[in-house]
């Protein structure tokens, strides 16, 4: 065998190898631009791609399971809800403990029991009567409900609690605290509101509270005169100071006190919610009340005389569109700058002899005339006298206020307007509808439902 080797221009090596004797020949061309040798490296075997292992399913957190529990009858249960949405049921007459957890709870109070609500927007049905004070330990006002069956709800009654830290519903028919709720406050203006519960549950009406300032002790031990002429002094402090019959002399003295003319035969209904127990529009004598200093609250009747004093003082009247020849309640010292006369009238159906009455008829009928012979400022409705003011104050601010309504329009001004709710609290005299449902008695006064 011969081996041949030719070097080209471009430094191509050239091998041939020649065998001879019939030999094969093989050539190989080594075709690189450079002369050194290069050993190509084997191809890097590709690992197989491994498969991808399934993630775990995430588990769903458990729904919160909504607990139903009722306590057992002459024992005193303590019932605890849970995250869920639960019912609790009390006993009347046992001390049971209620307690809702997290959630929006439903708690059922028999008289006596004490609950808490916990977090969430939770519903308090006071279900019995009885004679043991019930108690909501956390109230949240704008959150929580509350609803009071079967009491009705002329019959009840909202006062502050003794140490002006709370709120008590009273049953005004057994002069007794049914509800309280232990730090919970209105400001003025702001109201809370209870629906009536008829016995199948379902909501016979809702009425709004409004917190009158009166606390426990005082509500509950008023300065009351006789069925005689007396003469009623008040303290330094808050008094309440109640006529009576008889031709009284009442005088509040200092503090924000609030004089009562005669006990009358018209009584208040809820939607003012001035006071527990059977209170009324109407003195049925010749009373004399003076407030004093203070911001002080008298509630005036036919022939009465009232002075506030020092201080913004409200006055409190009731129109009696069916008995007229009453005379006017005097009021001495009116100043519409700062104080503020209220007039209720009745809005009634009308059955039998007795006819309807409409707040419209209202605005309709009432009259505000100055005599210029009494120098006074005579307010009356379909003729009726119901009050007179000192001086001129015939332009004065009025707006009509229909407590029951549920359309938007509850404030009308003195030509039957619409306005604000903010406009017509600032009114000078306001007019508020009461609605009754029954009449009754020889000179047709009205007894609210």
């Amino acid at each position: 065998m011969a081996l041949f080797k030719f070097n080209d221009p471009g430094d191509m090596e050239l091998l041939i190898f020649l065998a001879l004797a019939g030999s094969a020949i093989a050539v190989g061309f080594d075709g690189a631009e450079n002369s050194g040798e290069e050993t190509a490296e084997p191809d890097t075997p590709i690992e197989p791609e491994k498969p991808v292992e399934p993630e775990t399913p995430v588990e769903p957190d458990p729904q919160p399971q909504a607990a139903n529990l009722s306590g057992t009858a002459g024992t005193d249960d303590t019932l605890n809800g849970g995250n869920g949405n639960d019912t609790l049921t009390g006993n009347a007459g046992d001390q049971d403990l209620l307690t809702g957890g997290s959630g929006d709870d439903e708690l059922r109070l028999g008289a006596g029991n004490t609950a808490t609500g916990g977090e969430g927007a939770d519903r308090f049905i006071l279900d019995d009567e009885g004679s043991r004070e019930t108690v909501i330990e956390d109230f949240e006002l704008g959150t929580d409900q509350l609803a009071l069956t079967p009491y009705h709800s002329g019959n009840v009654r909202l006062i502050e609690t003794e140490d002006g830290n709370g709120l008590r519903f009273i049953d005004t028919l057994n002069n007794q605290t049914i509800l309280t709720l232990p730090g919970v406050s209105l400001a003025e203006g702001e109201v809370i509101e209870v629906d009536f519960l008829r016995g199948n549950g379902d909501i016979e009406r809702t009425e709004q509270f409004e917190n009158l300032g009166f606390s426990a002790p005082i509500a509950l031990d008023a300065i009351r005169g006789t069925s005689g002429s007396d003469t009623l002094d008040g303290t330094a402090g808050d008094d309440v100071i109640f006529g009576e019959d008889g031709a009284d002399t009442l005088t509040g003295g200092d503090g924000n006190d609030s004089l009562f003319s005669g006990s009358g035969t018209v009584f208040y209904d809820n939607s003012y919610n001035h006071f527990p127990g059977d209170l009324t529009h109407v003195g049925d004598n010749d009373d004399v009340l003076d407030g004093g200093t203070g911001d002080d609250r008298l509630w005036i009747g036919p022939g009465t005389t009232a002075t506030g004093g020092a201080g913004a003082d409200t006055f409190h009247a009731f129109a009696n569109v069916y008995e007229a020849g009453t005379p006017a309640a005097e009021i001495t010292d009116f100043d519409p700058a700062e104080d503020q006369l209220r007039i209720d009238f009745p809005v009634i159906a009308g059955f039998g002899s007795i006819p309807s009455y409409s707040f419209e008829d209202a605005i309709d009928g009432l009259s505000v005339s100055y005599d210029a012979d009494q120098d006074s400022t005579q307010i009356a409705m379909d003729g009726i006298a119901i009050a007179s003011l000192p001086g001129d104050q015939s332009g004065v601010s009025i707006a009509f206020h229909d407590d029951y309504s549920t359309s938007e329009d509850r404030w009308r001004d003195a030509s039957g307007n619409q306005i604000s709710a903010e406009e017509g609290a600032q009114a000078s005299i306001i007019l508020t509808a009461q609605e009754y449902y029954s009449v009754f008695g020889d000179n047709g006064t009205a007894r609210p439902a």
